[in-house]
Order: structure tokens, then sequence, then C-alpha cells
């Protein structure tokens, strides 16, 4: 399926994000009222009315404006729904929690002002089937996981166990969207984003010095690198990470990260390195005009660029200092 028509639409669609030189010059504003301003040639002005916004809301609203107008030429849907799907397993851990509040005594648990309309489940259908246990329909393996976080709720009370076990499935559910894909420059990218955050998590994990053998079930199978490989890294010397992992895609991410791959680093630091890293693990969908990676890197962009107003936006309102702020922006363009 020729995907020259869709690429060439993403070109003239690339023109109008906004780089991080315009989020450095964004959190130069002397107040929200003038970041509100500075936002009014931007295609976020229809979306931001005024100082009293809710950025977060409108911050979405362009993504998802973005993801409907994709819609309408992207050939393969799912490549939407890989971008997506994460969004509908945020969901899942939103209503599970409160629900689980819920059966606890706390009449007040459920927060359905936390839930996201990126996903690709109407919210209120995914709110309806778990709140009534009605899961036949639910597509991703939710039917058989929704259950098994029940069980698993039920005999633990451990709700960072069944958050773990959401995102198992999250992981393979976006790997066996990619693979019916049939684009293997897709399904390496998914790989990609699992070894990007199994190596979040051993960071996570080496900060609070977590005992190397109970920390395999923090860690996502599917990888390029192998689920215990990477929980292995906790046994070993934190400055020789960089080293262990020198074969590998993902490995130059400690060389940015300082020349004697500091792991103290903050975890924002990390977390921003991976997410720039898993942009460039796309960058050579850029020089074809036939790629339909170039969708994902185009979301991925779009995404970077919600993570930046954001940040710009937490700065100027909050009087937050401005240069760790800039530290946090994302390289998205």
């Amino acid at each position: 399926m020729s995907y020259v028509y869709t690429v060439a639409r993403l070109r003239g669609m690339e023109n109008h994000i906004l780089d991080t030189a315009f989020f450095s010059r964004l959190m130069d504003s002397a107040g929200i009222d003038d970041a509100v301003k500075a936002l009014g040639e931007t295609s976020y002005s229809q979306w931001i009315s005024g100082a009293n916004s809710n950025f977060d809301k409108a911050i979405d609203s362009e993504i998802l404006a973005t993801c409907t107008e994709l819609e309408s030429f992207v050939p393969d849907k799912g490549l939407l729904d890989i971008f997506r799907l994460p969004y509908d397993f945020h969901n899942v851990k939103v209503l599970l929690k409160g629900l689980f509040k819920v059966r606890g005594g706390e009449s007040e648990g459920r927060r359905y002002d936390l839930l996201s309309k990126l996903g690709t489940i109407d919210v209120d259908e995914l709110t309806n089937a778990i709140e009534t246990e009605e899961y036949g329909f639910l597509p991703y393996g939710l039917t058989d996981l929704i259950p098994q976080c029940w069980q698993l709720w039920d005999a633990s009370k451990n709700a960072q166990a069944v958050e773990l076990l959401i995102d198992h499935q999250m992981f393979r559910a976006m790997l066996n969207v990619a693979e019916g894909l049939n684009m293997s420059d897709v399904v390496h990218w998914v790989k990609c984003k699992i070894d990007a955050e199994n190596l979040r998590s051993a960071v996570r994990l080496a900060r609070i010095k977590y005992d190397p053998a109970k920390a395999l079930p923090f860690f996502h199978d599917g990888g390029t690198i192998r689920a215990d490989d990477m929980a292995k890294l906790l046994a070993e010397p934190q400055e020789t990470w960089g080293r262990i992992l020198s074969y590998t895609d993902i490995g130059a991410v400690l060389g940015a990260l300082g020349e004697q791959n500091d792991m103290k680093a903050a975890l924002s630091d990390v977390s921003k390195a991976l997410d720039d890293y898993l942009l460039k693990v796309l960058e050579s969908a850029k020089y074809s005009m036939d790629a339909p990676a170039n969708v994902l890197l185009y979301l991925l962009t779009k995404e970077a660029e919600a993570r930046n107003m954001r940040v710009a936006l937490v700065c100027v309102a909050g009087g937050l200092d401005r240069e760790f702020g800039r530290r946090l922006l994302s390289n998205g363009r």
C-alpha cells in the first residue's frame, strides 16, 4: 500500500509543529497572560482562550484533533492505534484504582477527571464496561486482563502489582498491533519502547536501592533486550551500565546522561533522554516519501510538542525555575 500521499500530507503539517526554540521563548513570558498571547498564532489558540483555561484539557484537545485529522488519510489505522493504545491502558488503571478505593470504603474514590479521551476506546463505553463487569467486547486482551487484576487485588491489595500487570499487557498489545501491520521498522520501534521503559525502571529501582533479586517483575518482555538481562543491571555498579549495554541501540542513552554515566542524575533527565531516543529510532523514515513509520514519527513529534507545552506553561504559571524547565524540553523538532 502506497504512503506517498500520506507522507506528503504529513510534510505539510510538520511546518506547523512548534520547535524547542519557541518553547524556550515562551518560558521567558512575564506571566501566563503573555504566554497565552504568544500562543495566539499557533494551533493551540483554538483551545486556549485565556489565562484561566484548563491547559491540560486544551493540550489533549490538540492531540485528539491531530489524531482525528490523520484518521482521514492514513491507510492503516493500526499506526494510530499503537500511539493511542497506552491511553486506553491509562484509563483502565484510573478506573480500577477508583473501584478498588470504593470497595475499600472510600465513596469518593472514583476520579473520572483523570480519564483521557486520547485512547481508542470511547471513555464512556470503557467506564461502563469496567463498572458493570461486562468486559466481553473490550480489545487488546482486556477481556481477560481485568478479571486477573481483580484477582490480584483481592489476594494482595497491592496496587503497584496491578499496575505492572496492566503494563505487561499494554506492551504485549502494542507489539501485537505492530506485528499485525507487517512493518518491520514499526515493530522495531515498539521493541525499543519496551527497552526504554525497562531502562527507566532500572534507573528508578537503582535510585531506591531495590533488591536485584526481586526486581524481575518490574521489567517487560518483548524488547530487543531480554527482561531478565535488564533486571540483572541492578546487581552491577551503575557506572558500568553503559559498557554492559554498549552493544545495544539504547546504550547510547547512558552516554547522553554524562561522561561518567551518572545514574544518580535526576530521573527527569533520564526520561527526557529516553523520549528523545524513541524519536531518533524513527528518524530514518524522514528520508523516505513512502515509509508508513512517518505517521508514528509525526505523532511522537506532536506528543513531544505537547510535553513541551505543559513544561512551559507550568513554569510560567507557577513561577518555576526557567533554566530547569529548559532542561526538560524534548528535542521533538
